[in-house]
């Protein structure tokens, strides 16, 4: 009877140093989404922060000026942690002194209106408030 019992013991031995079955891979059941073709508007915007994030002093050029505050506006909107480290407390005073949110739909709205004839800054300046008002 030993015999038996140690026979046992050691086909059980055997059973749990064997691997265990792997489970089988997911099966994806839905095609990859394919990439999404860039906007008129997304191109448009790229360039702007391209161009603008480039720079380190605001332009003179009062149209460009505005612009460029909205880009750094932009940026700096992404760079809080939320945490009111001395960080976010810096960046929260420099997004004060560039005035941005309102303060810079109120310069756009005020250039719109003192440039009324020209059309190139208005067309400008139209999509800057496009992209900023809900």
């Amino acid at each position: 009877m030993s015999r038996i019992i140690t026979m046992g013991l050691a086909a059980l031995t055997l059973a749990a140093c064997q691997p265990a079955a792997q489970p089988a891979a997911p099966v994806q059941t839905e095609a990859p989404a394919a990439p999404q073709a860039e906007t008129p508007e997304d191109a448009a915007w790229r360039a702007l922060e391209d161009r603008y994030l480039a720079m380190n002093v605001q332009p003179t050029n009062p149209i460009d000026a505005v612009e460029w505050r909205e880009v750094r506006c932009n940026f700096l909107a992404g760079e809080i942690g939320g945490d009111n480290s001395a960080q976010d407390r810096a960046v929260q005073a420099r997004m004060e002194e560039l005035r941005c949110g309102d303060g810079v739909l109120e310069d756009a709205r005020a250039l719109k209106a003192s440039h009324v004839s020209d059309t190139a800054a208005v067309a400008r300046l139209d999509a800057l408030l496009a992209r900023n008002e809900y």
